[in-house]
């Protein structure tokens, strides 16, 4: 069960690293226990690779949870708006704040143990300065820094292990999102949708930092899909991929939400627009797409579809569809099933009033616009 601890504060100036104390008795965190994390444990942005964000602990239950009392406050002395889970690895918590911060505590007695900041250069801009989580591996962890670089902490200690550039900041690049680490490759998307960048997801080696590979969420000249792009409207076809994805093990695949296409009218950018507003389906190990779908076409609102869809198996006739499941900021909620090869639409309808879309085609799911909307 998690627990917000938010206290705002006037924000203070701190080192880059104040440690109170090192981590004696770290837990190692491997593929297997990010695959079945214990009950007690929060280890990646929805606590599993499917993204259900469920916690099996049920202490806390509908009968009790009107007695609970506030246990231990905590202040990260930053006054921006939070938005990391905190990071529990058998009693250590890692909290993510904006401005570039981690701080190491005691779970259950809330102390600090170590807070690493980073120094973020004097002309860094960026809309949204924040950050939503660490990603855990053996005995490090990553962060994905506002200036668009990868920052890799010893756990025990929170000293820099190794800072590796992922793009340029002075081009509109950052990244806010926690890093998803799948057998030793750490994994990010950038944000920077609304300055006009050409989207991506690029993995990065969990020890060295060196980068794997990069794919580009928007097709470029010989590229599938490129034919949806008119002219040069690719190279700043937006399509940031600033929300971790999920992962099947199964099918060796994560599910990345790709956000919306730049600029924001939908004139200015003629066409279908692949792959802005789809869910991609990667192989971690190469960044090859092996499947995609578009939720909708052509965005023209900012509706970007970033969080990732959960994985769960339904039953539909009797059989198991291994579906993914996604409440689109389009208003449809959509039911898809994820196969070695492709995605295909199982069923959407709307989940809110909307007076966007005339329909949702039964066979494909591509929906019909209302022009006068």
């Amino acid at each position: 069960m998690r627990q917000w601890v938010w206290a705002g504060l006037a924000a203070a100036i701190w080192p880059a690293l104040t440690a109170a104390a090192d981590i004696a008795n770290y837990s190692p965190v491997t593929g297997q226990r990010l695959t079945n994390p214990e009950p007690g444990n929060w280890m990646l942005y929805r606590r599993t690779y499917d993204g259900q964000g469920y916690s099996p602990l049920d202490k806390i239950n509908t009968t009790n949870v009107k007695n609970l009392v506030p246990v231990w406050t905590f202040s990260t002395g930053v006054l921006e708006g939070h938005e990391a889970p905190p990071i529990v690895n058998n009693g250590i918590m890692f909290v993510a704040t904006p401005q570039n911060q981690v701080i190491a505590l005691d779970a259950k007695t809330g102390d600090q143990i170590w807070r690493y900041k980073r120094q973020l250069p004097e002309d860094l801009f960026q809309l949204h300065p924040t950050s939503r989580g660490v990603g855990l591996w053996q005995d490090k962890l990553y962060l994905a820094a506002t200036d668009d670089h990868l920052v890799a902490l010893d756990a025990k200690t929170g000293q820099v292990v190794w800072d590796q550039k992922v793009q340029d900041y002075s081009k509109g690049q950052y990244l806010t999102l926690m890093p998803l680490v799948i057998n030793g490759k750490v994994l990010v998307g950038g944000s920077g949708g609304e300055f006009g960048v050409r989207g991506y997801v690029a993995a990065f080696d969990a020890n060295d930092g060196k980068e794997l590979w990069r794919t580009f969420t928007i097709p470029g000249p010989g590229e599938p899909g490129h034919e949806t792009w008119q002219n040069d409207d690719w190279k700043n076809g937006g399509g940031s991929a600033w929300m971790t994805g999920n992962y099947d093990p199964a099918l060796n695949t994560v599910y990345w939400g790709v956000g919306n296409a730049a600029p924001w009218p939908g004139d200015l950018h003629p066409g279908d627009n692949l792959y802005t507003t789809s869910v991609l389906g990667l192989d971690p190990d190469t960044g090859k797409i092996k499947a995609y779908y578009q939720y909708h076409q052509n965005d023209s609102w900012d509706w970007d579809e970033v969080e990732a869809p959960m994985l769960i198996d339904l039953q539909k006739g009797g059989q198991t569809v291994k579906s993914l499941v996604h409440p689109g900021r389009d208003a449809i909620f959509w039911v898809l099933e994820r196969t070695p090869t492709k995605i295909n639409f199982v069923a959407g309808w709307p989940f809110v009033y909307t007076n966007m879309w005339k329909g949702v085609d039964r066979e494909t799911g591509k929906l019909a616009v209302d022009p006068d909307h």
